[in-house]
């Protein structure tokens, strides 16, 4: 059940927000994981709540793994940009993803080859399909990839230092113009556990005769304790795009009425609670989410929406 205050109504002048409460179900997926032989296993997982039939296959790879060293997966797998903010976990059962300015779909047809050293240092090559101009998208006709000349790379280094993960990422697209890079950590310090990100996306387009950039920022930081019977948290994101070059030297430093494509910040807090028996952890969580609107009256202002959640996420 979410409680939202519909805030965003008070950017316009004398309007006032009409609240809502509404029940509904944020994630509904059924999956099953198996080994093929010895050297190649599968994961499939369906997403019950995608109205279409290519979204309902939320993940859809197989793996073989030749040597301790070396690995491939293919399929459908998650993208690896946005850091460990972007892997699936039940952190985004609550509110359901992050608002942030990525490249690619969280999940994407990939092909992955893995290499290990040991059991602290893994790096992987990714290729995804890269981004296709759309004729009709005013927003696309200024890239370079128009048919799908070939896919975009993505290097991930990952490592593992007692109880510290880092994480470093980078990846090219749009025929090798544009690309993005990202930074993260992952610590876990007794009961209580950290993961911090923090990356940027490069997205170049031909203006008039020449290159302009479109950047945007990421940052992400998420704190958790675990007292027993509940877990506190603490989540904190924020994105900015920068596209002062590619507007003829003014940034657009407003989002789109009713949406959040510019910019925005997000504060969560709240609790899990693991007294309630095995596989169902009911939880309270509040958020907040801010940014930059231009009104009716042509004058900048900053929208807030605040929502308050209560629910139950499950593993069976």
């Amino acid at each position: 059940m979410t409680y939202s205050n519909g805030g965003l109504a008070k950017i316009e002048e004398g309007a006032k927000a009409s609240s809502t409460t509404v029940l509904g179900l944020n994630v509904v997926k059924f999956g099953v994981k198996g080994t093929l032989n010895d050297k190649a296993s599968f994961n499939l997982r369906f997403n019950f709540l995608k109205p279409t039939s290519a979204d309902l296959v939320d993940i859809a790879y197989v793996s073989w793994k030749a040597s301790d060293m070396f690995s491939m997966t293919m399929g459908k797998d998650y993208v690896r940009q946005g850091g460990f903010s972007n892997q699936d976990n039940t952190f985004n059962h609550i509110w359901g993803d992050r608002t942030q300015a990525l490249t690619f779909g969280r999940n994407q047809e990939s092909l992955s080859l893995h290499y290990t050293l040991g059991a602290m240092h893994k790096v992987t090559v990714q290729l995804v399909n890269d981004i296709v101009e759309i004729a009709e998208t005013t927003a696309k006709e200024a890239q370079y990839n128009t048919s799908s000349k070939q896919p975009a790379a993505i290097l991930e280094y990952s490592g593992e230092f007692g109880s510290i993960k880092p994480l470093i990422q980078y990846g090219q697209y749009d025929l090798n113009h544009s690309s993005f890079w990202n930074v993260g950590a992952r610590a876990k310090l007794d009961a209580t556990s950290l993961t911090f990100d923090y990356g940027a996306n490069s997205e170049f387009m031909v203006v008039g005769d020449s290159d302009k950039a479109s950047v945007s920022g990421n940052m992400t930081l998420r704190a958790e304790h675990d007292m027993g019977t509940m877990v506190p948290f603490f989540w904190y994101n924020a994105f900015n795009v920068t596209d002062k070059d590619v507007n003829g030297g003014t940034e657009k430093k407003t989002n789109t009425t009713a949406k959040w494509d510019d910019n925005a910040t997000q504060i969560s807090i709240g609790s899990s609670f693991k007294n309630f028996g095995d596989n169902w952890t009911p939880y309270v969580a509040y958020r907040m989410t801010s940014g930059k609107f231009m009104n009716s009256a042509n004058k900048e202002k900053t929208g807030n929406t605040h929502q308050l959640g209560l629910g139950v996420t499950g593993q069976f």
